[in-house]
């Protein structure tokens, strides 16, 4: 068939609302129906941008490639399999030549850059709406309705964009622009618009302050914030939404605080900012003024010095990821670390104590690992002198008898000094698996914690070892010199490629483990599961045994958060402890496993 008689098939066929699907050698098939008026552009050999009842791209796995490897090539995270999963009807498992649909806010920043530069070359995004430069040919011909279906959602707002464009008739021309008002674009577009600004006293204007761009904005973090300056200061503005709360909604999603004792302060500060006098009635879309130096970095403005060091970060770690495959483990070994213990029984809600809890389920990690894979696995701490067991109840008796492995043992009397030790005998694991032969990325740590945060805060979370200034660490007291592991090497300090490298392969594991505690139905804290620093006091920290562990890859794992009535109510039951334990294993194994720990593969 020529190729003319093919595009008058497939324009037909678009004009009907339903897909051509090409059975050709090489050829991508669909199975989604393409509504009137979709557009769909080649962004690179194998993606394609749809826009039709949302904006997606279309993807080809590649060959060999999983769910997980999907998501990372195309969103730059592996936690995103989730998503892509759901918009393509639940499936794990990728067909080679087949489109699978990636929801746009998913995907890279460059790729939503170039997606969008490829799909409306001539466009702009402003403050105030969308700039459309009208464009032709024989695959899009444009007219005001297919304009206001493509960025409002409904051909039948075409009226108010004809209105807000002043125009006589439904006439456009070739090269017209036509601006779509922010109020009437689809959130996915509204999302792309630069911040406007909000207030501004006599004097210079803040830096959030925007003339017209010369190309398209992408969406960015802090896409639901504006900016702006009053007599306190820069701020960023956010607008409360229906069922929103000031706690969770914007202190603990936009400022990082998560402890109630740094919640409620900034929470009563902002209101008092904002004008707020009951913070338990606040109308919807209600300005809300969040002092700028209480901002996480990823929300500050995009030419925010901070903002700037943030995202050079990412990046640069981005770099480094697993290279290491073993289905089964062998040759692995996983360090495994529990929380507190002894006189410090960590976080403490309803006689539930942290250490107690943190312990059982790493007694069932380690019971799963042994018995399901061939990874060597050892402890940092034991409860007592007796054998591992795990006591088949719900609720636990308490104990304070942890010890940290050390030779000999510490009885956990110093939270600190137990802090300490646990990274100098992982070190010394480490070290004595460098000596026989293993490669650093066969080791593995893994620290096991129960929070107790804002009450509105629920599910797990994964903390890494952040790139925060760092000195080296010596250990040269009497408690330290006495055990081995120490006297062995009572010194660490790490160059900044090592820290970038570990950053890079420690959010590679936390990402592999989020994406399988919640494809298994684990609560995931639903904000930033993923962080690489704890703000306490206002101020942050990493904790020491990331800190200062020579295991390039390491995570501390919080299960859940025990000030959280529905998080306290399932960590006393056994049953969670063994779902979460075992997907734990899984998010381990998922990490270690070709792709994507072989839940998806390409393939006829």
């Amino acid at each position: 068939m020529s190729g003319a008689g093919r595009r008058a098939i497939g324009l037909l066929a678009v004009l009907a609302g339903v897909c051509i699907v090409e059975v050709a050698s090489g050829q991508a098939r669909s199975s989604a129906r393409i509504p009137s008026g979709a557009l769909r552009v080649q962004v690179e050999p194998g993606i394609v941008i749809a826009l039709d009842e949302d904006l997606a791209f279309e993807v080809v796995p590649r060959r060999g490639e999983g769910l997980l490897a999907l998501a990372k090539r195309v969103c730059g995270d592996r936690s995103r399999d989730d998503q892509i999963a759901s918009a393509n009807g639940g499936s794990l498992r990728l067909l080679a030549g087949v489109r699978y649909r990636v929801p746009f806010d998913c995907a890279r920043e460059s790729l939503r850059e170039r997606g969008m530069a490829a799909l409306f070359p001539g466009d702009r995004a402003v403050p105030g709406g969308w700039l459309h430069q009208v464009g032709d040919g024989e695959d899009r011909e444009e007219t005001l309705w297919r304009i206001a279906l493509w960025f409002t959602g409904s051909g039948h707002a075409h009226p108010e964009v004809r209105a807000a464009n002043s125009l006589a008739d439904e006439t456009i021309e070739q090269g017209q622009i036509v601006q779509i008002p922010r109020h009437l674009l689809r959130p996915v577009f509204a999302q792309l618009l630069p911040p406007s600004f909000v207030a501004v006293s006599s004097g210079s204007p803040s830096r959030a302050s925007r003339a017209i761009l010369p190309s398209i904005v992408t969406g960015s973090a802090s896409s639901d914030l504006d900016f702006g300056r009053d007599r306190s200061g820069d701020f960023a503005s956010y607008r409360l939404k229906a069922g929103e709360a000031l706690y969770s909604s914007v202190v603990v999603r936009f400022t990082g605080r998560l402890l109630a004792q740094d919640v409620n302060p900034l929470a009563q500060e902002i209101a008092n900012r904002s004008g707020i006098s009951d913070l338990t009635d606040i109308p919807v879309g209600y300005q809300i003024k969040i002092p700028l130096e209480y901002l996480s970095h990823q929300f500050l403005p995009a030419d925010d010095p901070r903002r700037k060091e943030y995202e050079d970060e990412r990046s640069a770690a981005a770099q480094y990821t697993n290279s290491v495959r073993s289905a089964d483990l062998r040759g692995v070994t996983v360090i495994l670390d529990a929380g507190h213990g002894g006189k410090d029984v960590g976080a403490s809600k309803g006689g539930i104590w942290e250490s107690v809890y943190a312990y059982d389920i790493m007694e069932r990690v380690k019971r799963h690992l042994q018995q399901r894979t061939a990874a060597e696995v050892s402890t940092t701490t034991r409860d007592g002198t007796s054998e591992y067991r795990i006591p088949s109840r719900d609720v636990l008796p308490n104990s304070r008898a942890h010890r940290v492995l050390t030779s000999p043992p510490y009885p956990n009397e110093d939270s600190k000094v137990s802090a300490n030790l646990r990274w100098a005998l992982s070190n010394s694991m480490f070290r004595g698996q460098r000596k026989s032969g293993s490669s650093e990325s066969n080791v593995i740590f893994v620290s096991i914690h129960a929070d107790s945060l804002h009450p509105s805060v629920r599910g797990a979370m994964a903390y890494l070892p952040g790139l925060l200034p760092l000195n080296s660490k010596r250990l040269t007291s009497e408690v330290y010199r006495k055990r081995k592991e120490v006297r062995e090497q009572n010194t660490v300090k790490f160059s900044q490629q090592e820290r970038v490298k570990s950053l890079g392969l420690s959010r590679d594991l936390a990402e592999n483990v989020i994406s399988v505690l919640r494809r298994q139905g684990i609560a995931i804290h639903h904000n930033q599961p993923i962080r690489d620093r704890i703000i306490r006091g206002g101020r942050p920290w990493v904790p020491a045994v990331l800190k200062h562990s020579q295991v390039p890859a390491k995570i501390l794992v919080e299960v859940c958060n025990l000030s959280n009535a529905e998080d306290l109510r399932l960590i006393k039951t056994q049953e969670f402890r063994e779902k979460f334990a075992s997907a734990l294993v899984d998010g381990i194994l998922s990490y270690y496993e070709s792709g994507d720990g072989g839940r998806a593969t390409a393939g006829g």
